[in-house]
């Protein structure tokens, strides 16, 4: 088993009666709330599994998801009660299965068609079309993130393009890059945890959020936990997965000046996501995430527009000529769009958009088409919010 980037310590709660065990049951915004997990009480001391804690927000149906390795029938873990979360009663059900994170997938064969773009000077893809036939060789792959290298080893490819990688633990998020020339192939990547699993030990508790006010009593008799979607009668929210420290907030907090961090702003990442690698450059990923904004080339020139105003263009916080701007997606770590009568240029009428590269931070991997972002487990402590 391949072990890396997170750490699971050995809680010094107990329980008499069930193996998941919570350190209260009322809580105020600055609290913490532990939990802890053993199945030896119910003899399960499965030497790998995953205790999945779904939390449900009585009031409004709102649903977080988070995941904990059970690592020799043991696991547990830390959520810190942000100020901004909502007070109210919350659904803490905890389902322990026996799934572990594995990463498997299948190449494909395909067929590319693609067509030259006039706007982008370059060629899109237009049709993607499987073909038949063997798959078989083996490719190389590598898997990091910011605790360094969890994975470095060739993986076999079988006859019909499906693989496996070995059981990794690890927290948030990693990088995983495929190192192959085969550019006639499609990969696709998979986690099981992400789709569906069976548990074999389910149970809920009913915390409380407190406010500064005395909260309304709520009814929580009438809660039912539903495994494949909210509880009845709820209001459906769009669901928040709860994680540590996003890239993109520890580079704005490293990198970004306070004159760029406009409350107003717009950010597009390429940090927590890889659709800018998959772009032609970054003017058409631009234009792609941020309607109204229009790019017109002449020659060498290059002109931004918002609404038919002029935007100003800054890279790394220094104001440059767009077309003198020539960095390829790979290189982008974030891009920042400002609305028109910012104070950061008094000569922008539709505007600023601001380009940041990235620094040679260690959990960035060569450029490649075959990379992807693969979600791990929870961090042991987070903050709730």
């Amino acid at each position: 088993m391949v072990i890396g980037g997170l750490l699971i310590g050995r809680s010094t709660m107990a329980s008499d009666s069930i193996p998941v065990n919570v350190n209260g049951r009322s809580f105020k915004a600055g609290d913490s709330i532990h939990f802890s997990w053993n199945g030896q009480l119910i003899n399960k001391s499965t030497p790998t599994g995953t205790l999945h804690l779904w939390i449900d927000n009585l009031e409004t149906g709102q649903r977080w998801k988070l995941r904990y390795p059970i690592l020799n029938g043991e696991t547990g873990g830390s959520l810190a009660v942000s100020r901004d979360l909502r007070p109210g009663t919350y659904a803490f059900n905890f389902l322990a299965a026996e799934n572990f994170l594995e990463i498997s997938g299948k190449f494909r064969r395909v067929k590319v068609k693609t067509a030259f773009n006039y706007e982008t000077r370059k060629y899109d893809t237009v049709s993607i079309k499987d073909l038949d036939g063997p798959v078989k060789y083996n490719v190389h792959a590598a898997m990091l993130n910011r605790m360094g290298l969890l994975f470095d080893e060739d993986v076999q490819v079988a006859g019909d393009g499906s693989f496996r990688l070995p059981p990794i633990v690890f927290g948030d998020t990693a990088r995983l890059v495929f190192d192959t020339d085969k550019m006639d192939y499609l990969i696709d990547v998979r986690t099981p945890l992400d789709t569906s699993f069976v548990p074999f030990y389910s149970k809920t508790m009913f915390i409380s959020v407190k406010a500064d006010a005395p909260a309304e009593r709520v009814d929580t008799s009438s809660y039912q936990f539903n495994v494949s979607g909210f509880y009845p009668n709820s209001i459906t929210l769009q669901e928040v997965v709860v994680t540590g420290p996003s890239r993109t907030k520890q580079f704005e907090d490293e990198h970004v000046t306070p004159m760029f961090k406009h409350i107003n702003s717009r950010t597009l990442s390429s940090l927590d996501n890889d659709q800018l690698l998959r772009m032609n450059n970054i003017w058409s990923y631009i234009q792609a995430n941020a309607p109204g904004i229009m790019v017109r080339e002449n020659g060498l020139s290059r002109n931004i527009y918002w609404r038919g105003q002029r935007v100003s263009v800054f890279q790394d916080e220094i104001q440059m000529n767009a077309g003198d701007i020539t960095v390829p997606p790979s290189e982008v770590a974030l891009i920042k769009i400002f609305p028109a009568g910012t104070a950061i240029s008094a000569r922008a009428p539709g505007g600023v958009i601001a380009i940041y590269t990235k620094r040679g931070d260690p959990y960035d991997l060569p450029p490649s088409p075959y990379t992807y972002t693969v979600k791990g487990y929870t961090q042991p402590e987070i903050l709730w919010q």
